[in-house]
């Protein structure tokens, strides 16, 4: 089988389901935030994962900031997993992020639902 580069039509109405425009992720100012904040996801009794910023480390556990509350919480070194660039934000092949893990899945699939893009491809 040969490989087909097949391009989006851009035309097309329905592809507001699936795409988004790349570029408002491409922000390096956005991007130079997200690696100021050392942003991670860490386990949450009942939203999941929730994103929270590191603030120092002790030996196995770390010390991260909730990002929507502010609290502050000591979390196992194993419990927390790395969060993608903004610029992978609603990603239409999941099989793209850099951070391939649960949260990160979870997360992307949340955040192109709510937005309306309800399509999602993993070619791995």
């Amino acid at each position: 089988m040969a490989d087909v580069d097949i391009k989006p039509d851009f035309t097309d109405p329905d592809l507001k389901y699936l795409s988004v425009d790349r570029n408002t992720f491409n922000d390096p100012a956005t991007q130079a935030e997200w690696t100021q904040k050392r942003l991670v996801w860490v386990p949450h009794e009942t939203q999941g994962f929730v994103s929270a910023s590191i603030k120092g480390e002790k030996g196995d556990e770390v010390e991260v900031q909730i990002v929507e509350t502010g609290k502050r919480m000591p979390v196992a070194k194993d419990d927390i997993q790395k969060m993608n660039p903004p610029k992978f934000d609603k990603v239409e092949d999941m099989a793209e992020l850099t951070c391939l893990n649960e949260a990160s899945v979870l997360h992307n699939i949340k955040d192109r639902y709510y937005s309306g893009l309800i399509y999602v491809s993993i070619f791995l």
